[in-house]
This record gives C-alpha cells, sequence and structure tokens, in this order.
C-alpha cells in the first residue's frame, strides 16, 4: 500500500509537468483559458488520490536481530549436600543448589531404610537459600532407633508453600526444574535429594518411671488401673476394655474400638501413681501421671484423675464386684510443665 501511494504522488507530479507544458503551448497559442483549467483540476485529482492512498502512521521500526530472538529460560537442576557434621547432639546440614534466592526448602534426617508405612521418626526443619547455598541445624532423636545407622539425609524442594517471586522464577506447578533429582507427580514437579550416611552419633535415649501392675495388691484398684494403662502402652484394645467399667461397657457396642480411637496416636512412656482417694468402699479416684508420644519427637507430660468403681453388673456397685476404670474420667487430662 506504501508503494502505491509513492506511486501515485509520482504520476501526480508527472501530471503537473505535462499540464504545465500544456499551459506553456496554450499560451503560445493563445488558447490558455481552457487548458490551463483542464491542467489544473487534473493535477488537483492526481494530488489528492495519492495523498489518500499514503500510510496515516509511520511503519514500524525493524528490531534488531539480536531482539527478535527470545532468550532461552532459566532451568533449575542442581541440589547437593556438602557437607554434614554432629556436635552436642545436633547434625549441621550444608549444601549448594542452583535455586534463587529465598527459595525454602524442607531438610530431613532420619534412620535409613524405614519404610513409608513405619511411624515417622525422623526430624526435619525449613530452611531458604541464600547465594546458592543452604544450611540448617536438626536435634538429633534421642531414641533407640538412632542407635545405629546407617541414616538418611534428605533436602526437598516443592513450589507449594513458596514465595510469588520464587513461583515467578521456578513456574507455579515447578515447570522450569528439570535433571535426575524431578519427580513429577502428574500435578506438580519437586526436586528432592536423599543420600545414605555413615555417622557415629552419641544417642541416650531418656528413661521413664513405668509402673506395672505386679506391684500392686491382687484385686486392689490401683492394680486395674495399672492393667488398664499397661493395655494402653501395648495397644491391646480388647484387654484394655476388658479392665474397663461394666457399666460403661454396656453403654458401648465396640468399646475396644472407641479406646483405639481415643489412645493409638499416643505412644505411652512413662505411668506412675502419685495418689489415691477413697470416696467410698467402692469407689476410688486415683491420680497418676503418663508420659506420652502423640507427636513425633515430642513427648507430653499430662495428670490424669480416674475413678474406679466395683460393680458386680452394670449400675451395680458392690464389695463383691470388680473394680473397673471409667474411661471418660481417664480421657481427662491436666498438662505438666
Amino acid at each position: 500500500m506504501e508503494s502505491l501511494g509513492t506511486g501515485l504522488i509520482v504520476f501526480g507530479v508527472l501530471g503537473f509537468l505535462v499540464s504545465l507544458v500544456a499551459l506553456i503551448v496554450a499560451l503560445i497559442r493563445k488558447k490558455k483559458r481552457k487548458l490551463w483549467l483542464m491542467s489544473f483540476v487534473g493535477f488537483l485529482v492526481l494530488a489528492i488520490v495519492g495523498g489518500s492512498m499514503l500510510p496515516t502512521t509511520e511503519p514500524e521500526a525493524k528490531q534488531p536481530a539480536e531482539q527478535e530472538q527470545q532468550l532461552p529460560e532459566r532451568l533449575f537442576s542442581n541440589l547437593t549436600i556438602t557437607d554434614v557434621s554432629i556436635s552436642d547432639g545436633e547434625i549441621t546440614i550444608s549444601g549448594k543448589t542452583d535455586l534463587p534466592n529465598g527459595a525454602t526448602l524442607m531438610v530431613g534426617f532420619d534412620v535409613w531404610g524405614r519404610s513409608g508405612s513405619d511411624l515417622y521418626i525422623g526430624v526435619g526443619k525449613k530452611t531458604t537459600t541464600s547465594n546458592g547455598k543452604f544450611k540448617t541445624v536438626l536435634a538429633i532423636p534421642q531414641r533407640e532407633e538412632f542407635k545405629n545407622g546407617p541414616y538418611e539425609v534428605s533436602v526437598l524442594f516443592t513450589p507449594r508453600g513458596q514465595s510469588n517471586e520464587i513461583i515467578r522464577v521456578v513456574g507455579k506447578d515447578g515447570e522450569k526444574l528439570e535433571g535426575d533429582l524431578i519427580n513429577d507427580t502428574g500435578t506438580f514437579k519437586t526436586m528432592k535429594l536423599v543420600e545414605e550416611k555413615d555417622l557415629q552419633l552419641t544417642i541416650t535415649p531418656p528413661s521413664y518411671t513405668f509402673q506395672q501392675p505386679s506391684e500392686f495388691p491382687q484385686g486392689s484398684a490401683e492394680h486395674t488401673l495399672a492393667e488398664y494403662v499397661l493395655a494402653w502402652k501395648k495397644q491391646n484394645w480388647n484387654k484394655m476394655a476388658s479392665f474397663a467399667q461394666k457399666t460403661w461397657l454396656s453403654t458401648r457396642t465396640d468399646p475396644a474400638e472407641l479406646l483405639a480411637a481415643w489412645y493409638d496416636f499416643k505412644t505411652l512412656k512413662g505411668f506412675e501413681i502419685t495418689n489415691v482417694q477413697e470416696i467410698s468402699n467402692v469407689t476410688y479416684d486415683i491420680t497418676f501421671v503418663v508420659q506420652y508420644e502423640a507427636m513425633t519427637n515430642q513427648i507430653s507430660r499430662k495428670q490424669i484423675t480416674a475413678r474406679v468403681i466395683k460393680e458386680t453388673a452394670a449400675h451395680t456397685p458392690s464389695e463383691q464386684g470388680q473394680w473397673g476404670v471409667n474411661p471418660v474420667s481417664a480421657i481427662r487430662e491436666i498438662d505438666i510443665d
């Protein structure tokens, strides 16, 4: 279109020149008025047509060849553990990565070779990258399982939970992650490094007092409570139910299942009776202290007062009956600092 407009302008100029020549000839022949008018009109028509064909905006400047080429996207693939050291019951894990500054990593420490179905006993902590490096310090779990190696050290990066700036760089679903460390779940990509380490650890598991039923007279309220709590420790829910109060048992279709729901996530470590209060000859309130692990490597210390009642049948208290722990009273816990 631009070349067409230019051509018409040129044609208009030529038309003007032709008209000018015609005008000169007309003057010579004294027919100037008619021919001059014709020449002027012809010039105007050609000039208007040519001008209307001109582009209304300037053509875009062509970009230099190097600007037309898209720069390649940056991809991330590097995650390495450079040092693992032990000191004063702590493990320090350091490493390098090509992930951007401020990326959040989850660093973990566990016993090597445990299956996914095993109770998780490891420790982990979040850390952030800075200048291509990361470092974190973890407390080594003081438990029997950590007495013997080898051990597992892991580092995980996931796009989930990252800042908006990190997501912009690596992609909302980790689109810019690549390499052998990448796991594509089908929903989003993660980068994970897992290494086996032979380390020399000093493990000193804490000791807990755990009173056994044999420490109390057979047929006593304390003995029944000790049997009930020992069944909890062994996670034998049917046996635990056999030491529960008869009245409570009569209201439950599956008492063992209910006890499991209440207790199976609490790994019992310690048990000690601290006070016995006789309410009547068939009713005792027994206060005891327990330590259990409900969250990995975190021990809770609780005080509980359980009511223990002697019955021959449901709703029938009697000195000739059997002691039974009221489970509802035994789940009321008080935190101990």
